[in-house]
């Protein structure tokens, strides 16, 4: 078994090598069984993992890997996959040709994730590979900081933050180490918050599974996203703004933008046209609170007009009921 770098001086320039090239001759213990295509060759290392890159990234985002996401279990190892598919292509894994080439002589050496989305980043450039898919439809775990910072970014460049990036200023300013990574928003009062990734919302449906799964609310019968929408579109199950008070702005987000200041805020200008507009967190309410959660029984409304028993004034008790009364709500 032997490696050689290429240096201008050496013999593996007849196999076709360049400067930087790395070239391996596949023999004696080499890790290869005989009956091995690659047993007995001498290989350009360096053009067959560039090769196998763009094999991973074939594999990952348009090839047999898409079609395998929903028949394995969610937590998936991309890594086992990966070289699996590249092994049986190409004859060894990936992980094999990437210990070899930077001279990883342990058994035990493995290639994480992270360090194949960092090729893969290298190689590609963050913003071509295509982060979102992978985040989108599986457990998704890194730690590396482009990528988490990109996938802020995304999230936060749909419609889902329009209101808050215009009027607040919403911005990812980094990612913050702790047990796992987190990334940290900033918007223009000085107010941040480090979001773990996974806890990060960027859909309605992510905000029902997130709000209907918190255990002290006994909402286990409505969690079923696809059931709640019933044929409907989601500007009908999930409003803009409160049903109840036309100028507050319902935050599925889950960031508290203003503390304890929203709630006098909404106090003060909820359903006067002639006062603006503010938010307040969107929330699930019972029509029939003698009832329990079921998807005829719910509606999304203002945490506010939610909770307006404790901080309402007349007028906008008088407003609350009339909307229970035109939704045939009870008490």
């Amino acid at each position: 078994m032997s490696k050689t770098i290429i240096n201008g001086s050496n013999d593996f320039f007849d196999v076709g090598g360049t400067e930087g090239d790395v070239m391996y001759s596949f023999t004696g213990l080499c890790g290869l069984t005989k009956d091995n295509v690659l047993y007995g060759k001498t290989v350009n290392l360096s053009k067959m993992y560039d090769n196998m890159l763009s094999d991973v990234r074939e594999f990952l985002f348009g090839g047999e890997f898409v079609s395998m996401i929903d028949m394995v279990e969610y937590d998936i190892n991309i890594s086992k996959f990966v070289n699996a598919y590249i092994s049986k292509k190409h004859g060894i894994s990936i992980r094999c040709v990437y210990n070899k080439i930077n001279g990883n002589t342990s058994r035990n050496a493995t290639m994480s994730v992270d360090i194949l989305y960092n090729e893969l980043k290298v190689k590609y450039g963050i913003t071509a590979i295509d982060w979102m898919y992978l985040y989108n439809n599986m457990n998704f775990h890194t730690n590396e900081v482009d990528i988490l910072e990109y996938i802020g970014n995304m999230i936060l460049g749909n419609d889902f933050y329009n209101y808050f990036v215009a009027d607040y200023n919403l911005r990812t300013t980094g990612v913050v180490k702790k047990v796992h990574n987190f990334i940290k928003v900033e918007w223009n009062n000085g107010g941040s918050k480090e979001i773990h990734l996974s806890r990060f919302v960027k859909s309605y449906n992510r905000w029902w599974t997130m709000t209907t799964g918190k255990k002290d609310k006994n909402r286990g019968d409505i969690r079923d996203y696809d059931v709640l929408l019933n044929g409907r579109s989601v500007t009908e199950v999930f409003p803009k703004y409160c049903p109840v008070f036309s100028n507050l702005r319902l935050n599925y987000t889950g960031i508290d933008f203003d503390g304890k200041n929203n709630i006098r805020k909404c106090s003060e200008i909820a359903g006067y046209s002639d006062k603006g507009e503010t938010w307040s967190l969107a929330s699930i309410d019972r029509i029939d609170s003698n009832k329990g959660y079921s998807y005829d029984n719910i509606r999304i409304i203002s945490h506010y007009a939610n909770h307006l028993k404790n901080v309402g004034n007349i007028d906008h008790w008088r407003r609350l009921v009339q909307y229970m009364d035109e939704q045939n709500s009870y008490f």
